[in-house]
């Protein structure tokens, strides 16, 4: 098979094609790469798709449009080393039934696994208890320590990182609310602690936990109004994207204490070092690592489909019409 790399060329590409990597999708067939140190642009991606196979993409990659379609004769396979796939492929891309895997899943078990490490790091107090064992202390009783067993969860979205946190939180037998318009209660069969909630009831919870892809739906969806509504105390831990919560009224309720945060998303990226954000009291943030920094099993997962495309097998990691609509864009 004939594969096309987006990826530019330099060190971020050598952190998605390790040398193990790049000797297994060579093996394949004949690769070519992109020689620039930038990604390609879209009459660029034009001019080089026909008699390509397979098109594999990264961030940043060139969107797969009617016209890229149009001179793709060959094109069997869309592999993304990324995650959505939402601003990358065109509807074209499906009316041409091209199939699109990505390594979305995996990168939900990442960022389902940092999610939880934020969400239990601030509840157990572990940033305050660091800083006061670096400043001699010893006596805690004056901390807020708190714990995620019983704990009332709130998760606004429930897509595949939703879904992943779901499984991790199980071992805590919370009291979890799910506020998401496109599921349906036997979506949640699998996890006896969740139900469907509004969303209201979604944020009158102890921990709300922030899984909704950024959509024109979502974007500004938890605004002053629907912030008043956490409660006293709570934990907001967003990892999923910054516009779904509106900055102002967010960064007034860290000011006052009324609540605390743990975050990997900004409105800004990345976080201007003046950013209060950066030196609020119990607000823990991570430079937006959740899902992208352990990179070569995310190529993995896509060179698996691709393996599974030349052997005639099913893909496993397939993005269908319906998922990509609804992905972040």
């Amino acid at each position: 098979m004939n594969v096309l790399v987006t990826l530019p060329d330099g060190e971020f590409r050598e952190t998605f094609f390790p040398t193990d990597l790049r000797d297994r999708l060579e093996s394949l067939g004949t690769v070519e790469w992109n020689p620039n140190s930038e990604n390609f642009t879209e009459p660029e991606l034009r001019e080089r798709i026909d008699g390509v196979d397979v098109l594999v993409t990264g961030w940043g990659s060139p969107r797969v449009t009617a016209d890229v379609v149009s001179a793709a004769d060959d094109l069997e396979l869309v592999a993304h080393t990324g995650g959505s796939v939402a601003s990358l492929v065109s509807e074209s891309v499906y009316d041409a039934e091209i199939p699109v895997v990505s390594a979305n899943d995996v990168m939900a078990d990442h960022t389902a696994e940092h999610t939880l490490a934020l969400l239990l790091a601030q509840l157990r107090a572990v940033p305050t208890l660091d800083r006061e064992m670096a400043d001699g202390a010893w006596d805690a009783s004056d901390t807020d320590i708190r714990t995620l067993h019983g704990a009332e969860v709130g998760l606004v979205g429930l897509g595949t990182i939703g879904r992943k946190l779901l499984d991790h939180l199980a071992a805590f037998d919370p009291s979890v609310s799910v506020y998401d318009p496109y599921v349906d209660a036997e979506d949640l069969d699998a996890w006896p602690s969740a139900s469907l909630a509004g969303l209201d009831e979604a944020l009158d919870s102890q921990v709300v936990s922030i899984h909704a892809a950024r959509t024109e739906e979502t974007v500004g969806m938890v605004d002053a109004e629907r912030l008043s509504q956490i409660p006293d105390g709570a934990l907001l831990v967003n990892t999923a994207r910054a516009e779904i919560v509106e900055e102002e009224p967010l960064l007034e309720a860290l000011r006052t204490g009324r609540i605390s945060a743990a975050l990997d998303v900004y409105h800004e990226e990345p976080l201007p070092a003046d950013h209060d954000l950066r030196s609020l009291d119990d607000v823990v943030v991570t430079p937006h690592v959740g899902g992208s920094e352990i990179r070569p099993p995310l190529t993995a997962a896509v060179l698996d489909d691709v393996e599974r495309l030349a052997a005639g097998e099913p893909l496993e990691h397939r993005i269908p019409r319906g998922q990509w609509a609804t992905m972040t864009r």
